[in-house]
């Protein structure tokens, strides 16, 4: 690849010789715990070893601080002063208030939205949208509102959630098939309907808090 200069000459650029570069190093250190903790790698109130992701990665201590530091500001994390950053631990009330949040927050965004005029080629009933656990389906209703600050929120929230993800769907699968696909319910254009489908979704798992919490 060949990138203009000011004077006129053309030299090459920095991936011509030594490769595709690499993402900042605080990009890489929040990318790869913000992975691992979505996926539940981390036992739930182990502590996360910063020492272990600078190793893993090559990388100087500071942006893995920062990392965890950014982390713990969104709730993925604990910092304990003096202790270093804990992974929180599962507490089914917590996980019922987060259950109950997410709610909350897809049956006003499913209330917003514009049915008629949603894209029918876009959203019609051979769409594949995710919503196959709880936060996969408020990111899901997010989108579908021109609501950015609600987007952040519910993202968020799919972070806090997805290390659920695994359990909500051998729990509810089943359960979850015979409501019928989201994409259905939105063809449907009846925006009551919808939104007790959202609600009846999310009662599933607020009902079953302790059950999640011991399975996952």
């Amino acid at each position: 690849m060949i990138r203009s200069c000011h004077n006129g000459h053309s030299s090459p650029s920095k991936g011509d010789h030594y490769g595709p570069v690499k993402p900042p190093a605080f990009e890489q250190a929040y990318a790869f715990l913000h992975r691992r903790l979505r996926n539940g790698d981390y036992m739930p109130g182990s502590k996360v070893q910063a020492g272990d992701v600078v190793s893993l990665l090559g990388i100087s201590a500071t942006p893995v601080r920062e990392a965890l530091s950014r982390l713990a500001g969104q709730s993925l994390l604990i910092d304990r002063r003096a202790m270093g950053y804990f992974v929180p631990p599962i507490d089914p009330v917590d996980l019922r208030d987060l259950y109950s949040l997410a709610s909350m927050l897809a049956v006003s965004a499913m209330r917003s939205i514009n049915l008629p005029s949603l894209d029918r080629q876009r959203y019609g009933t051979d769409a594949e949208l995710p919503c196959g656990c709880a936060g996969e389906l408020l990111v899901t209703i997010a989108s579908l509102t021109a609501n950015s600050a609600l987007c952040l929120v519910a993202a968020n929230v799919d972070d806090r959630l997805a290390p659920f993800a695994t359990v909500e769907k051998s729990m509810f699968g089943e359960r979850d098939r015979e409501q019928g696909k989201f994409v259905h319910w939105l063809a449907s254009r009846d925006q009551r309907q919808c939104v007790l489908n959202v609600a009846r979704f999310y009662r599933r798992r607020m009902r079953s808090t302790m059950d999640i919490a011991a399975s996952a």
